[in-house]
């Protein structure tokens, strides 16, 4: 599966601007065959996994300056709706680096490089396990250049919520209600980040909290075989009484020709059993957090063969259990996607 970096970002943004002067239109559809079975109920469907459309382009505006927009939207080809916002901004970019505004995948998200093997599916994503996996509006980022392989990306999130009488949403009036702040390394077969989200609960439950999410991620490409590992720690800060969480994973994959590969994921922490929904604020997303000692697991086995760069097949299986739960949950998975 084609994986986009959290460098890809940066290096798309200050590209040429011979090679962005017109607009580029792009995409991804991607449907799966999938069977679901939940111990006691077994449901075949036929499903768009995260498909997409978008244009994207540049202006050079002399001196080494240009602007940047990328206006990106989730389409659904397996049902009627609307379209659904992904990453959309505008942003000025140089040497100084690029800073932008608009919705985007936090730089905690985008710290996970190419670790997560079945990203996107609905089971198998590192999403059932690992909190954090953010795409915010109100953002304000910022992507330095490459330092000798570093890159430092940072993004701040206003609430956007003023005193309304709500003790669950006053208090939020800054451009920095949320902040995501993280460092990219990336040199030869390595990648490695460390990320960091801060959250600013307001009043919620009649009291100000601050709880925070730390992630840290290796990732070593030895050409035709992969290996990465990840660690999650999210603290509640005592919110609503409620555990930190704390989660981690191995990831990996093989090559067995150019275009054939075997993958594998096992992720392990806290059991998402309980939800503070949006924290009570706008911009913040659902946190997961745990209750108890309880627990999941998580693995996954998967194959693919590309046709090539743009289109391929693949296949897999997601095995997902909860202490708490007796059933386990499982899902078998087929699926065709092509990127333009």
């Amino acid at each position: 599966m084609k994986k986009l970096l959290p460098l890809a970002i940066a290096a798309a943004l200050v590209a040429p601007a011979a090679a962005m002067a017109d607009a580029t239109v792009f995409g991804k559809v991607h449907m799966i065959v999938q069977n679901y079975d939940n111990g006691s109920d077994s449901t075949w469907s036929t499903d768009s996994v995260f498909s997409r459309v978008g244009v994207k382009g540049s202006e050079d505006l002399g001196d080494g300056l240009k602007a940047v927009y990328h206006l990106e939207f989730g389409v659904n080809p397996d049902a009627s709706g609307t379209l659904s916002n992904r990453n959309q901004f505008v942003g000025l970019a140089g040497g100084f680096g690029t800073v932008l505004a608009g919705r985007h995948d936090t730089p905690l998200k985008m710290s996970q490089g190419s670790f997560d093997e079945f990203g996107d599916l609905p089971w198998g994503d590192i999403t059932r396990v690992m909190p954090g996996e953010d795409r915010l509006g109100n953002v304000l980022a910022y992507v330095s250049p490459n330092m000798s392989g570093l890159t430092i990306v940072g993004a701040a999130v206003a609430g956007e919520l003023g005193d309304t009488g709500n003790a669950a949403t006053s208090d939020l009036t800054s451009l920095y209600d949320h902040i995501s702040l993280a460092g990219l390394y990336s040199n030869g077969p390595i990648f490695a980040s460390l990320a960091y989200n801060s959250y600013d609960t307001g009043n919620l439950l009649a009291q100000s909290y601050s709880p925070s999410l730390l992630r840290a991620t290796f990732v070593w490409n030895g050409g035709n075989w992969q290996a990465g590992a990840m660690y999650s720690n999210f603290s509640t800060d005592d919110l609503g009484g409620l555990d930190d969480v704390t989660s981690w994973g191995l990831s990996g994959h093989f090559m067995v020709t150019a275009n054939d590969k075997i993958k594998a994921q096992y992720l392990s922490g806290d059991a998402p059993v309980a939800h503070v929904n949006d924290l009570g604020v706008s911009f913040s997303p659902n946190i997961t957090v745990a209750g108890g000692d309880d627990q999941v697991d998580m693995w996954s086995i998967g194959y693919e063969h590309s046709f090539s760069k743009r289109t391929y097949v693949h296949v897999g299986y997601t095995a997902y259990s909860v202490d708490s739960i007796a059933d386990d949950q499982s899902a078998f998975f087929g699926g065709l996607v092509h990127s333009f």
